[in-house]
């Protein structure tokens, strides 16, 4: 294994203090969070920097609380902490379902929420929930801070729009009204372990026997999460039923085929859209093989 070879390493015990050191290196220094994409990338040669910002110390990026109206994450919440939150769990549970999918017990415990959006991967787990739930990011830097949409942040394959002297600070979105269902699904090359070939992201609301509202998110078929309004149209309106999962499943496959094209993966991905998109729906519709309204 390859030694990371680095010329600098700070670890401030204060947000400002990682702001200011940030702002002075030039952009030389990257800032590390749980590290489980980051360090690899750096030790096999993939990235080049002149040093870490480790951000491990920073309070002013931890926790998980609702505000009433929010429920806010700081960046450096383990994918863990998310699986695991009983506000999670209980307010949002497609991310707590999204978070318990990442990698291995030992990644979940380290790879952070933040990681997970500035490290853009198309399959990241995480985010495809948080696009679905229009969460917001809070960029703060030396010269100030600005709110951006986490789907905006993305900007291809390992690209975001995060500035070089910029830290996400936190991750919030407006809670979820009474009446949703919410589920996450993904589909990797071997149970737990695998990095996602591709994953889904539902949430409906619900008003008596109808959706009112519907939104989907889908996760590596494109080079980053994106919200699909194709199958939100056909869910919103509708009152769920067998019929309408159906459509939905028909609808998901010819999306798949649309958003890839002629790319070699997918003939694979249109079948495996439909598995995934039959069992979330499924779940989020039946009890017992029943409707529930």
């Amino acid at each position: 294994m390859a030694l990371l070879k680095l010329n600098d390493f700070y670890q401030p015990d204060n947000l400002q203090a990682a702001l200011t050191i940030l702002a002075d290196s030039g952009g030389q220094l990257r800032p590390l969070a749980g590290g489980t994409d980051l360090v690899p990338a750096v030790r096999q040669g993939e990235l080049r920097i002149k040093g870490f910002l480790d951000l491990s110390r920073l309070e002013e990026l931890k926790g998980i609380k609702d505000d009433g109206r929010e429920i806010h994450l700081g960046s450096l919440t383990t994918f863990s902490q998310l699986e695991f939150s009983p506000l999670v769990q209980n307010q949002v549970p497609l991310l707590a379902e999204a978070a318990s999918t990442v990698g291995s017990p030992q990644i979940r415990n380290q790879g952070t929420i933040g990681g997970n959006i500035a490290n853009a991967s198309p399959a990241a787990d995480t985010v495809t929930a948080l696009v679905a739930l229009e969460a917001k990011a809070r960029l703060v830097s030396s010269q100030g801070t600005r709110i951006v949409p986490v789907a905006k942040l993305l900007c291809g394959v390992g690209k975001t729009s995060i500035q070089p002297s910029e830290i996400i600070q936190e991750v919030f979105f407006t809670a979820l009204p009474p009446g949703n269902r919410s589920g996450f699904i993904k589909l990797g090359r071997r149970k737990a372990l695998a990095i996602a070939r591709m994953n889904m992201a539902v949430i409906i609301t619900l008003d008596g026997d109808f959706i009112t509202r519907a939104r989907v998110a889908l996760g590596a078929v494109g080079p980053n999460p994106s919200r699909n309004l194709t199958l939100e149209g056909v869910l919103a309106g509708q009152r769920p039923s067998s019929s309408l999962l159906e459509n939905f499943v028909s609808e998901a496959e010819r999306e798949v085929a649309r958003m890839l094209g002629p790319r070699p993966s997918a003939p694979y991905k249109r079948e495996a859209i439909k598995g995934i998109a039959r069992d979330l729906l499924t779940r989020l519709f039946f009890v017992n093989g029943q409707v529930v309204a």
